[in-house]
């Protein structure tokens, strides 16, 4: 394995480079957890793009009756409610993704303890 800053060896238990000190990034461990619903699609993509930007993966799924890239943006057609896209955040990230969330989407999106 090689250190992608300077490019010398290293063995691939360590996570730090001893050369330049370049740190590998951790990959989150432990589960996912659903922080909340969103409403449409345009805030779910923003909310995955604003915590992408806190470095906190998220992952949206449609409960909309279509599991697609795109999504659905209209009612689904099993019931008369709206469109729901549900949040997932690594499980020690949620709290920092809830507070990011709540002061960037506001009420555009419905907490899980909400529901």
């Amino acid at each position: 394995m090689y250190c992608p800053e300077c490019k010398q060896e290293w063995k691939e238990d360590l996570s730090v480079c001893p050369v330049c000190g370049f740190e590998k990034v951790k990959e989150p461990t432990g589960e996912w957890k659903q922080i909340g619903f969103i409403t449409d699609k345009i805030s779910a993509d923003h909310a995955v793009d604003v915590l992408q930007a806190y470095e906190i993966k998220a992952v949206v799924m449609s409960k909309s009756g279509f599991f697609g890239q795109i999504g659905l943006p209209l009612n689904p057609f099993y019931s008369t409610g709206s469109a729901q896209f549900q949040i997932s955040v690594p499980e020690n990230d949620a709290k920092e993704a809830v507070e990011i969330l709540n002061v960037t989407l506001g009420n555009n999106w419905q907490h899980e303890e909400e529901n």
